[in-house]
């Protein structure tokens, strides 16, 4: 819980002499307002390479009513939009996705062993506090436990294992990225999520969700491992896109 509160901004501003109403603007020696200035090998001066995209031939989402955007393979599919009173939920995935709210019965996967990541942003809009949050919202008090672990300590209750894994920032916003998987007690549907949870300093939330579906398991006594062994494919694109997540 120590840390995701403090998130402290710093804005450095540079100070330039300034130029007066009556004072001629400075050029290089040798140079002239019609022309660029010379270099030592008398040739103007290079320009700067324009900066390489970190995310090639990924496709760019931008929310306009929630300032959010990021990138995803255009490979994929989505995102599947959907609006609520103080956010919004993103899905994008390898297989097609389907609109918030449809039941299993209505899904038809086509791809296997898929991969599919959800984004949610939720705005603090009442101005609650921590306490509040937490008490309005029971989830979060197992998602805030997790930032007193050190990576790879786990906790183990009757329903869930959850690891962290690293702590993370992305803007103005930090939290933990962990996993959550079934213990070996559990006898329910299978499943193995990786999680990063995202707050800043008034308490607004991103959290982002990727998730393996349509798995194939080959043999039941090992199925956490197939789970394990997809997440694992998929953790580079995972993380790139949360890296690629602008908030304005």
């Amino acid at each position: 819980m120590v840390g995701i509160l403090g998130v402290a901004v710093l804005a450095l501003t540079g100070c330039a002499p300034a130029v007066g109403p009556d004072e001629p603007a400075r050029t290089q020696a040798g140079a002239t307002p019609e022309s660029p200035a010379a270099t030592a090998e008398g040739l103007p001066p290079a320009t700067a390479e324009p900066a390489s995209d970190p995310f090639p031939g990924w496709t760019t989402y931008t929310n306009a009513a929630f300032g959010v955007s990021f990138r995803f393979p255009s490979t994929w599919f989505g995102p599947e939009v959907y609006e609520f009173e103080d956010g919004v939920r993103l899905e994008v995935g390898s297989d097609v996705v389907y609109p918030y709210g449809t039941g299993a019965e209505d899904r038809q996967p086509s791809a296997p062993n898929a991969y599919n990541v959800v984004i949610q942003y939720t705005l603090n809009t009442s101005g609650l506090t921590l306490e509040r949050y937490q008490a309005e919202q029971p989830w979060l008090n197992d998602t805030l436990a997790v930032l007193d672990l050190q990576d790879g300590e786990s906790i183990t209750t009757a329903r869930l294992l959850t690891t962290r894994l690293r702590g993370l920032t992305v803007g103005r916003f930090t939290g933990v990225e962990f996993s959550t998987t079934l213990p070996d007690t559990a006898q329910t549907e299978r499943f193995y999520t990786r999680t990063a949870f995202l707050m800043d300093e008034n308490l607004n939330v991103i959290v982002i969700s990727g998730q393996s579906v349509n798995v194939e398991i080959a043999d039941a006594a090992t199925w956490r491992a197939t789970f394990e062994a997809l997440d694992a494919a998929n953790e580079p694109i995972f993380r790139s896109l949360v890296e690629s997540i602008q908030v304005k």
